[in-house]
């Protein structure tokens, strides 16, 4: 990466902004994996007050991703919410870049950043999950340093099967 990237805290008044951009990596990433009516009839609803809840919660650290002044994505971390995660891990609980900001170094920005702040509170690996079928996200992980430690899948809907990725803090470090 050429230019400055800047993870930005979202504020509350900004939730509806994240929301949208939500909808467009969804766009991007997931059509064709997750039903078309999932996408079409996104809850922007249900979504703003998703994120609402993680931008005021303390154990979460909910960013936007800024390339040279531009929003390029979204980063969400903390403990995990999901339970096909660790019990009290720290996870990745979104991670996504616009796919015109995508190979640019950015990714591996973001997991610097995780990184950082697993250092800063004694944790010496963190999680994610990555919907089965997203290759490109898959290829990402394992690039730099995702082992996967388990995958589920559930019958019939692909939006629904996962792998888990371990990384540990010390790789790749700065």
């Amino acid at each position: 990466m050429n230019g400055t990237v800047t993870f930005r805290k979202v504020l509350t008044e900004e939730v509806p902004a994240l929301v949208r951009l939500r909808l467009a990596t969804r766009e991007e990433t997931y059509r064709g994996i997750y039903p078309d009516e999932w996408i079409d009839g996104f809850d922007f609803a249900a979504s703003e007050e998703r994120f609402c809840g993680m931008a005021a919660d303390p154990d979460q650290n909910v960013f936007f991703i800024e390339a040279d002044g531009e929003i390029a994505g979204y980063l969400c971390y903390g403990r995990e919410q999901e339970s096909t995660m660790p019990e009290n891990s720290i996870c990745i609980n979104m991670l996504y870049l616009l796919s015109a900001f995508q190979r640019r170094g950015i990714g591996e920005l973001a997991l610097e950043q995780v990184r950082a702040y697993c250092r800063s509170i004694g944790r010496d690996r963190f999680y994610n999950g990555c919907n089965l079928y997203n290759v490109k996200a898959i290829r990402f992980y394992r690039k730099n340093g995702g082992r996967m430690v388990s995958w589920s899948t559930v019958s019939g809907n692909k939006a629904k099967d996962q792998i888990v990725f371990e990384h540990l803090v010390s790789a790749r470090a700065v």
